[in-house]
């Protein structure tokens, strides 16, 4: 059952990333299907800091929907069609310098508690993907381009940690979800641009 879920999930994995890339609001669709099939997986191997990010992960692709969908919530442009989508932006300093203290907390609590009262056997990388991926689930929400530089790093570390957990499947979509991820940040990067110019 785990190993079908896993690859169920991992397919789901590839049109979000599609979804993302491209900036499209069917990526939160997927995100909230995901994370509730994530919520059993990781709860079967033991990976419960990623148990409780997939919790995080389903109320954040609520959010992440309703801001990318609701018409005049944030920054808006037109696309050549003329519908109105909420506009790629640069995350601004003051953003970035909270958002630093923000991981680093949550980093420290998860750790504290998956090593106090779970028998996590990798807590220290378990708590710093869940720490990482809080912030960058909002980065995205928030449609900021620099999300992708912290979905890079989580993927990274993720690659080894489901790998290291016998979750092949979900291992190898980290793998794309790497590649996916510099690439995205240069067409995000490029999608800003373009639009700047039509303001």
């Amino acid at each position: 059952m785990v190993q079908h879920l896993d690859l169920f999930v991992s397919i789901l994995g590839v049109l979000y990333l599609w979804w993302e890339y491209r900036a499209h609001w069917m990526v939160w669709v997927a995100g909230i299907v995901m994370p509730a099939i994530d919520l059993y997986l990781y709860y079967e191997v033991g990976l419960y800091g990623d148990m409780m990010i997939s919790g995080y992960y389903l109320l954040a692709a609520v959010y992440g929907l309703v801001l990318w969908t609701m018409p005049g919530v944030g920054k808006r442009i037109k696309t050549s069609g003329g519908k109105e989508v909420r506009a790629i932006t640069s995350m601004p300093k003051d953003v970035a310098m909270y958002l630093t203290a923000v991981f680093f907390l949550i980093w420290g609590v998860t750790w504290w508690v998956l090593k106090t009262y779970t028998n996590s056997t990798v807590p220290v990388q378990d708590a710093l993907t869940n720490a990482i991926s809080i912030v960058a689930m909002w980065a995205m929400a928030q449609k900021y381009l620099q999300q992708w530089w912290l979905w890079f790093v989580v993927n990274i570390i993720d690659v080894y940690l489901l790998a290291y957990k016998g979750l092949p499947f979900k291992a190898g979509i980290h793998v794309a979800y790497t590649v996916f991820a510099v690439l995205g940040y240069f067409r995000w990067k490029k999608m800003m641009k373009v639009a700047s110019k039509q303001e």
